[in-house]
């Protein structure tokens, strides 16, 4: 089961606090250091909501069941 809805709003969340992070402490880099920050803050924070979706909330935004059948 995927919450479609769940998902997009952590995606939006990770890519917003991805462009903050890099606006706050990346100021007079090169571009390629921005790409790897902002790659790294995005996954790193989509990571996060997913755990804290799955473990906490008790309302999964990606289960295992998506991925690999159970039986």
């Amino acid at each position: 089961m995927l919450d479609v809805r769940l998902a997009a709003t952590l995606v939006v969340i990770s890519v917003a606090l991805g462009v903050l992070v890099l606006a706050l402490w990346f100021k007079g880099r090169r571009w390629d250091e921005y790409v790897v920050g902002f790659i790294a803050v995005f996954g790193i924070s989509l990571l996060v909501g997913v755990l804290v979706t799955n473990a906490i909330a008790a309302y999964p935004a990606l289960s295992v069941e998506t991925i690999f059948p159970v039986p």
